[in-house]
């Protein structure tokens, strides 16, 4: 099957590389950012602890659903809306509670890419929206995938097809996973778009 994407990077589980293009192009990363933004708030937050969505985390631009000011969901709750359905607010929430901003979160973002061994990578926002000169490259993130698997939740929430979120005022969130190949592979792990 021919490839089409400008880069890619796949590996093994021993870290053998079985097929590269352009591994080392920088490029912007867009949602895949979400990985990392989950392992930082997973390293500083308890899933159960309730976040309170600020109004900038409701007005950041996203698809729907769209996160109401003043609602409070469960941090796991806003891991499964940013991992399942690149809810770009989510991110913005989770970066908020964990850091007091999303620039503050965004610091602490590109400490762990560099601890994971994502050396070429620079963030700029929690969510993926385009900012600046954020960009990751393909090998990056089979690095960062790596990583973030060995977190349970993440590797849970990745997997799922579907999911039910209910905040804590009893509005629901039906979430159907981005990822088509959970849809199309039944030995997929899961993924992130």
């Amino acid at each position: 099957q021919v490839v089409s994407a400008r880069a890619c990077f796949v590996m093994d589980d021993k870290d053998s590389v079985l097929y590269a293009r352009n591994p080392s192009a920088k490029l912007p990363p867009a949602s895949t950012v979400k990985l990392v933004t989950a392992m930082v708030a997973l390293d500083r937050l308890a899933p159960q602890a309730l976040v309170t969505v600020s109004r900038t985390a409701a007005a950041t631009r996203s698809i729907k659903p769209r996160l109401k000011a003043d609602e409070e969901l469960t941090v796991s709750d806003l891991l499964h809306l940013a991992l399942m359905k690149s809810i770009n607010g989510a991110a913005v929430a989770l970066a908020e509670e964990a850091a007091g901003s999303e620039d503050a979160f965004v610091d602490l973002m590109n400490r762990k890419a560099e601890e994971v061994g994502a050396c070429d990578t620079h963030f700029i926002t929690a969510s993926g929206l385009p900012k600046g000169k954020q960009y990751t490259t393909a090998r990056d993130l089979a690095i960062i995938m790596k990583r973030a698997l060995t977190y349970p939740l993440i590797k849970e929430i990745l997997g799922k097809k579907e999911w039910l979120v209910t905040t804590t005022a009893g509005r629901e969130l039906y979430l159907e996973n981005s990822d088509d190949m959970l849809w199309y592979r039944s030995n997929m792990l899961g993924g992130k778009t």
